[in-house]
């Protein structure tokens, strides 16, 4: 029994020396930059009882795969040990915690700071290469390192809500989103990228309470503003609401012409109201008819390339004459009704340079063409009804 117990411990303290000597050999390696040679000894000695409890086996392992990952001088070596990066802050994490006396913590804070920094960036360039799992592995990385220092890398946080929702995780990019509120990230964006992916989920209600948070925490956001008032027209939400929310951003901001227009809008479905909705009286409906259009023309004057407020204003014409065509059906005299429908047909052709200028804008946009196809067949304009006519191909 005692010849069995001294072998024991004999082996015991060779297998003991042949780690230590493992571990002067990864570090006699790793000053020689034979990197590859030094991981080669380092991996044993971290799961072996006599050295896997010594902080410098650990440091030294950090300092190995560090520099594998980082070093452009051992670039080469990438390939052979994907996970370095990994390794590296597993290591001195590890180093860190068995540092028990502080006395190398500038030394692995230095080095983890760098790592995090890494760790970020692979995470973005994993993310514009679409691999979202792998760029939110690696943000996991930077606040790992954060969170061990009593830190919150946010950006990491903000990054990773990003990957999630451009994987089609909604559930988890809400609730990242989420933590960068509650650890105060500085930029709106946190707000409006929340309420899109509650809009998307249909949370309406909770996408509108997104949008007013933001701004209140950011009462300059015209895009916020913007958000409050689509998402409260999305919602069906009491048009009135949505008309007191882009007042007060036009007052804030009254050379916007996207409020305008978003105004404009408003008085436009108040003037042409959703099915069940009661229909404005005569009087309301042209009063609302004319704060649209005096709205889009703000918007043209402000933006002369604006699309959108073109084609509404023509839009408006075409329903002002629908009005009037629709009043004048049941005039019996042929004298009273031409006058009628020629006065109605003025009305109509007024929306003939608000269509011509959206076309300038978009000549491809298909809608506009046909449009105009029907505005010059009604003025006689034969060469460009013909025109249009052969673009949209019938």
């Amino acid at each position: 029994m005692k010849k069995t117990l001294t072998f024991l411990l004999v082996a015991g303290a060779v297998g003991a020396s042949a780690q230590n000597s493992n571990v002067v050999s990864a570090y006699n390696y790793l000053q020689d930059g034979d990197l590859a040679k030094a991981a080669e000894f380092i991996e044993p000695a971290i799961s072996h009882e006599a050295t896997s409890q010594k902080e410098k086996t650990w440091r030294y392992r950090g300092d190995i795969y560090r520099l594998i990952a980082l070093d452009p001088q051992h670039a080469a070596l990438k390939p052979q040990f994907p996970d370095a990066m990994q390794k590296a802050i597993e290591s001195y994490l590890k180093a860190n915690e068995l540092d028990t006396k502080g006395s190398y913590k500038t030394e692995i804070v230095t080095n983890l700071g760098a790592l995090q920094g890494a760790s970020l960036n692979a995470g973005n360039d994993a993310f514009e290469a679409k691999e979202y799992d792998k760029a939110i592995a690696l943000y996991g990385q930077a606040e790992r390192i954060a969170t061990t220092f009593g830190q919150n890398d946010v950006d990491a946080v903000f990054n990773s809500a990003l990957a999630y929702d451009s994987k089609g995780d909604m559930a988890m990019a809400v609730k990242r989103y989420d933590e960068c509120i509650k650890l105060g990230y500085p930029k709106e964006d946190v707000y409006r990228y929340k309420n899109t992916v509650q809009g998307k989920l249909g949370d309406l209600d909770g996408a509108i309470a997104t949008a007013e948070a933001g701004l209140a925490k950011f009462p300059d956001s015209k895009e916020l503003v913007k958000d409050v008032v689509f998402l409260k027209l999305q919602a069906k939400r009491p048009i009135e609401e949505a008309l007191a929310s882009v007042n007060n951003a036009i007052a804030a901001d009254p050379n916007d012409p996207i409020l305008y227009s978003l105004r404009g809008s408003i008085y436009d479905e108040l003037a042409n109201p959703k099915e069940g909705m009661a229909a404005p009286s005569e009087a309301d409906w042209k009063k609302y008819i004319d704060q649209a259009e005096a709205d889009y023309v703000k918007s043209i004057e402000l933006k002369p390339d604006f699309f959108d407020a073109y084609y509404n204003v023509g839009v408006l014409y075409n329903n002002r004459a629908a009005m009037q065509y629709e009043k004048i059906k049941d005039i019996k005299s042929d004298t009273e009704y031409q006058k009628a429908k020629d006065a109605a047909d003025q009305v109509y052709l007024k929306a003939i340079p608000y269509f011509e200028n959206a076309y300038k804008l978009k000549p491809d946009d298909r809608s506009t063409m046909q449009q105009l196809k029907q505005l010059y067949a009604r003025a006689g304009n034969t060469a460009k009804y013909d025109e249009m006519k052969a673009k949209l191909g019938n």
